[in-house]
């Protein structure tokens, strides 16, 4: 698989259908620099230059945002062969008014939203 560094750093319609649509997976790495990778099911896109999540798990992927906040997030469309992936800087956000909302109809009200900001964007084909 190829990826293509897009010229775009906002979603376009195709890619934020994309994000709301295919499972997701999101890279991080901790400070020692170890790789870690998991499925986020509840990654949606908050806005043309954000996505974001609920982060209920706490587990690793928290640890390594909290330590670095560069992640990777890559979903794949096996149906259309259509795959993404966007590198970013993601932000946690707990007892905000941004956690406040998007919580507020949550199953998982003590979560932590993270907000991830798009810095690339590459299609993977």
């Amino acid at each position: 698989m190829m990826a293509k560094l897009l010229s775009n750093t906002s979603l376009t319609a195709e890619q934020t259908q994309f994000f709301n649509e295919t499972m997701d997976f999101i890279s991080t790495s901790g400070v020692d620099g170890k790789p870690q990778i998991g499925p986020k099911g509840s990654l949606r896109v908050l806005d043309d230059e954000h996505l974001v999540y609920l982060e209920y798990t706490y587990g690793q992927a928290f640890e390594n945002i909290k330590a670095n906040p560069k992640v990777a997030v890559a979903g794949w469309d096996p149906k259309n062969h259509l795959s993404f992936r966007v590198n970013g800087t993601a932000e946690l956000h707990k007892d905000d008014d941004l956690a406040d909302k998007l919580l507020a109809d949550s199953q998982h009200p003590e979560a932590t939203v993270v907000v991830i900001k798009i810095d690339e964007i590459y299609a993977l084909a």
